[in-house]
C-alpha cells in the first residue's frame, strides 16, 4: 500500500474489500487534551475503544456498570439511614415489573423527582412461585400499588393454559388477585435498556447522576442474592449490575474483526425491570442535574 497520512491505514478484508481506517488523529484538533475531554463522555474504557480507537475486540467480557459503580458509588447510591433521604411524597411513582417461573420475579419501584432525576427506592425479588403468591408482598413494597408499572410485554399474551382448556395472559391472572394497574412497556430493547441506563451515568465528573439507587451501605455487596421484599433499597438489584457483562467474543469473531454487542442472559430480572422503567421515560438531560 502507498503511504497514509497519520492515523490513516488501509487493509484487504478476508472478502477482498478494500477497508479504509481513518482514527481520529488523523484530524490534527484532536490530540491527547481532546481525547482526555472526549473520553468522560463515554460509559467505559472498552465503549471508547470500541468507538474511538477503532479496537474491534475491545469490551468482550467487559462489566457493563462496574466502572460507573466503582468510581460513583458514593453518589449513584443513596444509604436512606446514613443520609436521612426521603422522597417528597408529590413525586411521580413509577415501577419495573418482571415475572419469571423457576427465575426470579422481579419489581422495582422508583421516584421521579420535578428534574427528571430517578431515584430507585425498594425492590421485591422472589423465584418460585405463582401471581397468587407474589401478590401479598407485591402488596407490601412501598408504593407499588399506586405507581405506573411498566412490565415485560410478553406478560399480556395468553399463554397459560388453564383446566377448563381456555389460555390466560400472566398479567390476567394478576388482575384477578387485585393488581390489575401493569401495562407493557413501550420499549424491551436489551442494548438500547443498558445504554439508557449508562447514559444517566456518564460525565458524572461534571455533573450529577440522573439514576441514583437506594441502599443502605451494609447490604451494598452482597455475595448471592438475598430473597424477599426490600423497602429500604435494592441490594440485589446492585447485585445484578454488578454482574452485568458483555458476551466473550469467540475465536471466529476475533478473526472476522466482527464484536458482539450482545449482554450475558443471566441474572438480569431485576436489572429488565430497570430497562423498562429507564426506557419509559425521556432521556437524561445533563443541564437538569448539573453541578452548580
Amino acid at each position: 500500500f502507498m503511504n497514509y497520512p497519520k492515523g490513516v491505514s488501509a487493509r484487504i478484508s478476508h472478502s477482498g474489500n478494500f477497508v479504509l481506517r481513518i482514527h481520529y488523529s488523523a484530524d490534527p484538533d484532536r490530540g491527547a487534551e481532546w481525547a482526555r475531554a472526549e473520553r468522560k463522555k463515554y460509559s467505559s474504557q472498552g465503549a471508547w475503544d470500541r468507538e474511538q480507537e477503532i479496537i474491534h475486540e475491545a469490551g468482550g467480557g467487559e462489566r457493563l456498570f462496574s466502572e460507573a459503580l466503582d468510581h460513583w458509588e458514593d453518589r449513584i447510591v443513596i444509604d436512606p439511614y446514613a443520609s436521612g433521604f426521603q422522597p417528597s411524597p408529590h413525586w411521580r411513582i413509577i415501577a419495573g415489573f418482571d415475572h419469571g417461573k423457576a427465575n426470579p420475579t422481579a419489581a422495582l419501584v422508583a421516584a421521579v423527582d420535578f428534574d427528571g432525576i430517578i431515584y430507585i427506592l425498594g425492590e421485591y425479588y422472589q423465584p418460585g412461585l405463582g401471581p397468587r403468591q407474589h401478590v401479598p408482598a407485591l402488596r407490601g413494597l412501598n408504593g407499588f400499588m399506586r405507581a405506573e408499572v411498566f412490565a415485560d410485554p410478553s406478560i399480556f399474551y395468553k399463554t397459560q393454559a388453564q383446566s377448563d382448556g381456555k389460555f390466560k395472559a400472566i398479567a390476567e391472572l394478576y388482575a384477578e388477585e387485585g393488581i390489575g394497574h401493569l401495562q407493557p412497556a413501550p420499549q424491551n430493547n436489551e442494548l438500547l435498556g443498558m445504554e439508557r441506563i449508562l447514559a444517566h451515568w456518564t460525565g458524572l465528573d461534571r455533573r450529577e447522576p440522573t439514576l441514583k439507587i437506594v441502599c443502605p451501605k451494609g447490604k451494598r455487596d452482597i455475595q448471592r442474592p438475598v430473597y424477599g421484599l426490600h423497602n429500604d433499597g435494592c441490594p440485589n438489584l446492585l447485585w445484578e449490575l454488578r454482574r452485568a457483562r458483555r458476551e466473550e467474543l469467540s475465536a471466529t469473531q476475533l478473526v472476522n474483526r466482527n464484536p458482539t454487542e450482545k449482554i450475558v442472559d443471566k441474572d438480569n430480572h431485576l436489572r429488565d425491570a430497570l430497562k423498562y422503567l429507564v426506557l419509559s421515560l425521556p432521556e437524561p438531560q445533563e443541564k437538569s442535574a448539573s453541578l452548580k
